[in-house]
């Protein structure tokens, strides 16, 4: 028997007003998508370059922290419910605002902790090749050295000097982003793409276009892994929560080791070859269990009935 929906009992002699509403699910996505890089990437970016972001001085930095996060929620957060609430009135469908079972959220915030060394060994190794191979040199360590430069001002803004100032730091890009970005792609656009693919595509498309949205083209392989394992644990828990929990914790860890080491250590870490070698090996342990991770909660996806 099928499901009475009030929303889909329409006159047939009614026309369609809604457009938007009329598009394919993947090209909806691709529209809201543009919309919202345009608005957070350009008039989100010029609000922070306003309010002082290309100068070091501290009362520029906190302002620029400031209007970062009000960007985020008023060119991510408030378009992506907005269009969400143009498709439909079931929200909390669309977003899986639900609490996720106490096992399948073990299991994914011990899943983002293991990652952690494979991901950060990947970058290591990554750029060791940059600037020691020469066909990679010659070609790529300009053009990364320029991204670099570009991204200076950003640093300013997540480089803490005090345990308050962490805190505030903590904020803009650990909490905010976790927030803001999983309801753009853990919820709008992985329950759209859903809709016109099988669980396993529309869970790695949302995880490229989260890595494409990034534009850290020299980040790209860690943010698709993290893209497509925080849809992974999204999907299966029935719950935003679970990617916002996790989405938090993998910003966190990066913003603590910079607050504990330093922007030099962190841009540039000095390596013994011993430490090269545990780094390796760290990193192959960490990729291992991850997987290990992943097998037991496709294992226990029967049982993402919430709670």
């Amino acid at each position: 028997m099928q499901d009475f929906n009030p929303e889909e009992q329409k006159d047939p002699q009614k026309p369609n007003d809604n457009f938007m509403k009329s598009l394919h699910p993947f090209a909806y996505v691709a529209v809201v998508l543009f919309i919202i890089f345009f608005l957070y990437q350009f008039l989100g970016a010029a609000l922070v370059l306003a309010a002082g972001g290309l100068d070091a001085e501290d009362s520029n930095v906190k302002i620029s922290r400031i209007v970062l996060v009000f960007g985020q929620f008023m060119f991510i957060l408030a378009p992506t419910i907005f269009f969400a609430r143009f498709q439909t009135s079931d929200l909390k469908g669309t977003f899986r605002l639900n609490i996720p079972k106490s096992s399948l959220l073990f299991l994914a915030i011990l899943g983002i902790i293991l990652i952690q060394p494979f991901l950060q060994g990947y970058i290591y190794f990554q750029d060791q090749a940059i600037n020691s191979l020469p066909g990679l040199r010659d070609f790529v360590k300009p053009v990364k050295d320029m991204w670099d430069a570009l991204e200076g001002t950003m640093m300013k803004i997540v480089t803490a000097y005090s345990p308050f100032e962490f805190a505030v730091v903590v904020v803009v890009i650990c909490l905010t982003p976790a927030i803001c970005e999983e309801f753009l792609f853990r919820g709008f656009v992985l329950t759209n793409l859903k809709k016109c693919a099988n669980a396993g595509t529309a869970i790695f498309l949302t995880g490229f276009l989260f890595a494409i949205y990034h534009f850290q083209p020299f980040n790209l392989i860690p943010l698709i892994i993290l893209g497509w394992y925080l849809g992974f644990i999204v999907y299966y828990s029935n719950s935003i929560l679970t990617g916002i929990v996790c989405h938090f914790l993998n910003n966190f860890f990066a913003a603590y080791y910079l607050y504990v080491f330093g922007k030099e250590n962190f841009e540039n870490p000095k390596l013994t070859d011993s430490e090269v070698t545990n780094t390796l090996a760290a990193s192959v342990v960490s990729f291992a269990l991850f997987i290990i991770i992943i097998l037991f909660y496709y294992r226990f996806k029967e049982q993402q009935a919430v709670e």
